[in-house]
């Protein structure tokens, strides 16, 4: 839980506006003093006015910087916690300097011009060298670690890929497997079908040929048998479970196998 939610409405508000007003505050008191002593460093006019520009506004920078790079372990962190540290101490001294002219306790020297006349370049050359430092650098050891854990998610995600395709493929094999299982029973049992029907009409073609072949005797010409008689023939051999053929309905009627066909055609049409 954060210290926030115990904080008054009174302070959260100092808390929130309180630091923003005091920095601008702060950064306002000090442009006069070091204004003066770029006026004092020999520069004039609105020059002048870039002084505050290098020193205050350089100094939070820096401060900025060095935090940032300190909590991210970053390099650079060293130097703009040294620069954050000298623009502190020369924003404090061109303000101590300044107001000791000015009321006359100190006067200026070839020194306090070189320095101050050092200020712009040195500021220059440490926010070239913060910007030129890269924020982060990594070792080859965490390049290695970083490039093994992708390989690793690249890995898992192949896998999942192929143990789906593999599923798929299996369930596709099956739905195939079971389709020509079917196929083939069902081709079977038509081939079953198809080789009774050719053994029957063999069979019944076979006894044709022998009836045609068997002379008639003369003289003996037998007398038809009534067509109730062979419908009662028929439904008893169905009754039996028998097979209703010419040649079954010729020897149940005592007839001849042309005469047993012509009865069973007889019935049929009927």
């Amino acid at each position: 839980m954060s210290t926030s939610m115990h904080m008054p409405w009174y302070a959260k508000a100092v808390f929130v506006a309180g630091r923003p007003l005091v920095l601008v505050a702060a950064l306002v008191m000090s442009v006069p003093g070091e204004i003066r002593m770029a006026e004092l460093a020999g520069w004039h006019g609105w020059i002048t006015w870039l002084m505050p520009v290098s020193v205050s506004a350089y100094a939070a920078c820096a401060a900025v910087i060095s935090d940032v790079r300190r909590r991210a372990k970053a390099p650079g962190r060293v130097t703009a916690t040294i620069g954050a540290g000298l623009a502190l101490g020369l924003a404090l001294s061109a303000q101590v300097v300044a107001h000791l002219i000015d009321r006359e306790y100190m006067a200026t020297s070839a020194v306090l011009v070189a320095v101050v006349s050092a200020v712009p370049p040195l500021v220059v050359a440490h926010m070239l060298h913060m910007a030129a430092t890269p924020p982060a650098s990594m070792t080859a050891e965490q390049r290695i670690a970083e490039l093994e854990q992708s390989l690793l998610g690249m890995t898992v995600q192949l896998g999942d890929a192929l143990d789906l395709e593999g599923r798929l493929l299996v369930s596709k094999t099956h739905g195939v497997r079971n389709s020509l299982d079917e196929l083939t029973e069902e081709a079977e049992e038509l081939a079953a079908a198809t080789e009774d029907l050719a053994e029957g009409l063999a069979e019944e073609l076979a006894a044709a040929k022998v009836a045609e072949r068997i002379p008639r005797q003369k003289g003996r010409a037998k007398k038809a048998v009534p067509l109730a008689v062979v419908k009662e023939a028929v439904a008893a051999m169905k009754a039996e479970g028998a097979k209703v053929s010419g040649p079954a309905l010729a020897d149940r009627l005592g007839c001849s196998v042309r005469s047993g066909y012509r009865y069973l055609g007889e019935v049929q049409a009927a």
